[in-house]
């Protein structure tokens, strides 16, 4: 049984990017699957306003990071503005789909309001994705408006929401 309350959230250090790294989601979640990455550095910090949550025994759960990180180029040019922190998560593959989205998408909120003191949140989802749509929704965020990946060139939500609605 996975208890999201009493995780810890913990800095993303190379060796949880590492592990994230290998993490492989089915069908057509697999567009979720990460880059091969190799830590030189295990105990390094990887990227700045990038967490991880571990349960008590240090595996980890999912992964949330703050700032540009949750941002995609959009082909369409949509700007970006500074009233919301943008935020980007994940969920380790074998917890997706078992109910934890809201409990993860709360804690992240809360974790996101007290360190940035933000009040309203943006995030930036795969439109195909309606399971996670869904779980932001029930959040309490709303789509703002769909765009276009300037890269990979599939349609994206961008979708607002506040901490502790």
């Amino acid at each position: 049984m996975i208890c999201l309350e009493t995780a810890q959230i913990a800095p993303r250090l190379e060796k949880h990017a590492e592990a994230i790294s290998r993490w492989r989601y089915e069908g057509e979640y697999a567009f979720y699957n990460p880059e091969p990455f190799h830590a030189e550095h295990p105990d390094r910090v990887a990227a700045e306003d990038s967490f991880v949550w571990l349960d008590a025994s240090g595996r980890i759960l999912g992964h949330v990071s703050y700032g540009a990180d949750g941002r995609i180029p959009t082909a369409g040019g949509y700007l970006y503005s500074e009233d919301c922190l943008d935020m980007g998560l994940g969920l380790r593959p074998d917890l997706c789909g078992q109910g934890l989205g809201g409990k993860f998408i709360a804690l992240c909120l809360a974790f996101g309001a007290e360190r940035y003191r933000a009040g309203r949140f943006r995030l930036t989802v795969a439109a195909f994705n309606r399971r996670a749509v869904r779980a932001y929704e029930k959040a309490g965020f709303s789509i703002v408006c769909e765009t276009t990946h300037a890269v990979l060139h599939n349609s994206f939500y961008i979708m607002t929401g506040t901490a502790g609605r």
